[in-house]
């Protein structure tokens, strides 16, 4: 019992630096380049790997912190990425332990299908729904690098996730 909760702590504590990391990576000006405009949001496939390899309560804390940081980081309000975070790292953890095999391909899958839609929804919301001129220009020459830099990310995240909860999970 003592095992369990030391493993589950260390793997949480695992879980956390890390976000704490990537966030000061993402968050530092001219640390992380610039690529077309933008930058990666690397608290997106740092959560959606967490709800892949934990239960969903778990998923949705971390997707909930992810969010907030998210949210902070990129938009300077909390909102969209909170609720939308949490509520799909719930949905993810839930899934994945109750009805597909945990495995990269089904990962990629899930985690770039994610990436993409969450940004898709978030310009939708706060550049076409509030009419800001030129808003194609502003998808091409922003948000479309944002996809694909932070889709790329999620393959290395995935295998670093991985070995956190394969070395720490109490089975």
């Amino acid at each position: 019992m003592v095992m369990e909760k030391r493993r589950d702590f260390l793997r949480f504590f695992a879980y956390s630096l890390e976000i704490i990391i990537l966030y000061i990576l993402c968050g530092t000006p001219q640390l992380m380049p610039e690529i077309f405009g933008s930058k990666p949001c690397l608290l997106l496939p740092v959560a959606l790997t967490i709800a892949v390899f934990e239960s969903e309560t778990v998923a949705m804390s971390f997707g909930f912190v992810c969010g907030v940081l998210t949210d902070i980081g990129f938009t300077g309000k909390i909102g969209f990425y909170t609720v939308v975070l949490t509520l799909l790292c719930f949905a993810i953890g839930y899934c994945a332990r109750n009805f597909f095999v945990t495995n990269l391909l089904n990962a990629s899958i899930i985690g770039i299908v994610s990436i993409t839609l969450l940004i898709l929804i978030h310009f939708w919301l706060n550049v076409t729904l509030q009419d800001i001129p030129d808003a194609g220009v502003h998808f091409v020459k922003h948000y479309i690098s944002r996809i694909l830099y932070t889709g790329a990310f999620f393959v290395p995240l995935y295998f670093l996730g991985r070995l956190i909860c394969s070395t720490m999970k109490n089975e």
